[in-house]
């Protein structure tokens, strides 16, 4: 499971979804850097105190982009390879 999933499961499980039920969170670098990350994309808020909450709509939404970029990512991909196989680069 990744650092990301993991930060999201824990606030799931936990019903931090609301101010109110902030939780702490892993410390760590990576558990750091994955949590800037959430907070850049609104997904992340912070309480104090070293507490935090999920917003699941703004999660969701980051995750639709990320999605969308891996799916132009392949797409810029298959037609590079499709190039090159049609202009006899692999002959």
């Amino acid at each position: 499971m990744t650092s990301e999933r993991k930060t999201i499961q824990r606030l799931t499980d936990a019903g931090a979804n609301t101010a109110e039920r902030g939780i702490l969170l892993e410390d760590g670098r990576l558990a750091r850097l994955v949590q800037g990350r959430l907070q850049r994309a609104g997904a992340l808020q912070a309480v104090g105190n070293d507490r935090y909450y999920l917003l699941m709509d703004a999660y969701e939404q980051y995750r639709g982009r990320r999605r969308v970029r891996a799916w132009i990512i392949v797409t810029f991909l298959l037609l590079a390879v499709a190039t090159v196989y049609f202009s006899g680069g692999f002959a």
